[in-house]
């Protein structure tokens, strides 16, 4: 429940009454004393079904009947967009995932950056940042040719029999000064 709590931003009673109104999890067998586990697609779940009942002004009843056709859309896979939004529809109540806003059909759109930001810094503190900004780099097939295998040439090595004796680096003073 802890896990809910934090990415809800709800009080424990509030959780609690949201959960009981949503199917999925009201079909839940719990025992006493038995701590529950969320995957984090439920935790995708729960933050959209709060921000449709804090920011959107949905009623708990309507957010219910939308909690399994959200949870179909957001268990998917999708693919990774800036953009994503979903478009909840009333008559039939239905959802449908957007990778880009524009031409739809009537009913309220929510954009899910904040809410996979707001999950993505709970499971993965400090590195959901680097995760926003992947994107395709555009590498094309590319065929691989033989690979090369001498090694580079090394300088010619000075003849033994030219070898110069070692000269001093001292300045030419002190040469002077030692003769």
């Amino acid at each position: 429940m802890a896990d809910l709590l934090a990415v809800s931003g709800y009080t424990r009673d509030q959780m609690r009454g949201l959960l009981d109104a949503m199917p999925v999890f009201a079909r839940r067998n719990t025992a006493a004393r038995i701590a529950k586990t969320y995957s984090a697609q439920e935790l995708l779940l729960v933050r959209t079904c709060t921000q449709l009942e804090t920011r959107y002004g949905l009623q708990r009843g309507t957010v219910a009947n939308f909690s399994d056709p959200l949870r179909s859309v957001l268990i998917g896979p999708r693919p990774v967009s800036k953009t994503a939004s979903l478009l909840l529809s009333f008559d039939p109540a239905d959802v449908h995932y957007l990778e880009a806003t524009g031409g739809f059909e009537e009913g309220l759109l929510v954009p899910l950056a904040p809410i996979f930001q707001v999950v993505d810094d709970y499971l993965l503190p400090g590195t959901a940042q680097l995760n926003w900004h992947q994107h395709n780099l555009g590498f094309v097939p590319q065929t691989v040719d033989s690979v090369v295998t001498s090694a580079p040439a090394s300088p010619p090595a000075a003849p033994a029999s030219s070898a110069k004796p070692a000269t001093s680096h001292a300045p030419a003073s002190r040469k002077r000064r030692a003769q």
